[in-house]
């Protein structure tokens, strides 16, 4: 039984085998939350199960076939319950009895017959410890998520100046010029992640600052970084970009943006290919499109293509391998800088003859002297 649906409230269960109880609990519940009802605990626990969410249990001990304290202890051996408050409501006051229920992992123990501005106290109290804990938990999941795939992006950097050092020094008649810009932009961008990590761990509520990024240079620096990876493939990059400033983070912008959607357009393109970006203003935004002509994505990939617990690594044309981590970093940044992103894509076995991948980036387009002023 489920009363007054109502998707952003708490929702409480309650267990009672006294129908008068449940009525008293209800009247006074209602008003301020979503209900569920059982009047034993077999029940209580089925409801537990197919319920989405359950955000606390007034639970009663003396019921027949199942107590309070064996729905309790299921209830907290259950991986969908386990952390759910539970107030016990009983008649049973010794002190054994209520050391019992804190034991088996009650958080709090409300005597019959119940004041109700003792009770509704105690439901706040317990709610809102509830509503800290699971704030708490899933900052702590973001900050997580996001340090390990900024270092991710950290690490290509790395791979970067790495390569071109390596090329210098197996073939030392190469013009060593052409490899110093790589190798300075990758450092740049490598030590502008590591300040990026360094004020995400000062503080986590803290929104990146931005600042504007000139386009056109921002895109260019991103290809020249992977233009070891595409001429690898003999891949023609084209690029015609127009000439404005973006609200964004240069290094996240250049190389968790950008390079990771080029990155991606590499590996998922045939040798000999072409990716084109282009850029098109829409009044205050502007939409950078990155397209190849490559095998594209079947739609359950896309689907989880930004969910980091869900994306997985798929082997590209050539083999190259990589973490699933990029795609979601780069949407995690692009809305941060106050832009979106759509994918339009049609794979390689739908649609043998027109089939590759195109990201479409919206950014908002600032003014650089009234940025500064």
């Amino acid at each position: 039984m489920s009363l007054n649906p109502h998707p952003t409230r708490p929702c409480i269960l309650l267990v009672d085998d006294t129908p008068a109880n449940i009525d008293i609990l209800v009247g006074l519940l209602k008003a301020d939350y979503d209900l569920k009802v059982a009047n034993r605990g077999a029940k209580a626990l089925k409801l537990c199960e197919a319920a989405d969410r359950i955000d606390l249990v007034l639970l009663d001990v003396m019921m027949p076939e199942m107590d309070g304290y064996e729905v309790c202890q299921r209830l907290r051996a259950a991986p969908a319950t386990h952390d759910v408050p539970i107030i016990f409501l009983t008649a049973k006051t010794e002190v054994d009895d209520v050391v019992r229920g804190f034991a088996l992992g009650g958080n709090d123990y409300v005597t019959k017959p119940f004041r109700p501005p003792e009770l509704l106290a105690r439901v706040r109290t317990q709610l809102t410890i509830r509503a800290q804990q699971l704030e708490i938990a899933k900052k702590n999941t973001e900050l997580k998520e996001m340090l390990h795939i900024v270092c991710h992006d950290v690490a290509n950097q790395f791979a970067v100046a790495s390569l071109a050092l390596e090329i210098v020094v197996k073939h030392p008649d190469k013009d060593i010029n052409r490899y110093i810009p790589r190798v300075a932009a990758a450092v740049k961008n490598g030590i502008g992640l590591t300040n990026l990590v360094r004020e995400m761990r000062r503080a986590e509520d803290k929104a990146i600052a931005l600042k504007p990024v000139p386009l056109r240079p921002a895109l260019a620096e991103a290809v020249m970084l992977m233009e070891d990876r595409s001429q690898a493939k003999q891949l023609t990059v084209r690029l015609e970009a127009s000439e404005v400033s973006v609200a964004a983070e240069p290094s996240s912008l250049i190389n968790s943006v950008f390079g990771n959607v080029l990155s991606n357009a590499i590996k998922f393109s045939q040798p000999g290919g072409q990716i084109d970006i282009t850029t098109r203003l829409e009044g205050g935004t502007v939409c950078v499109g990155i397209r190849d002509h490559g095998i594209g994505m079947p739609p359950e990939v896309l689907e989880n293509l930004f969910d980091v617990m869900r994306s997985a690594s798929r082997t590209g044309t050539a083999g190259e391998r990589g973490t699933g981590f990029g795609m979601p970093l780069m949407r995690k940044f692009v809305t941060q800088f106050g832009g979106s992103v759509e994918v339009v894509t049609r794979d390689v076995a739908s649609s043998p003859q027109d089939h590759g991948t195109e990201f479409r980036i919206s950014l908002r387009v600032v003014d650089e002297k009234a940025a500064a002023g």
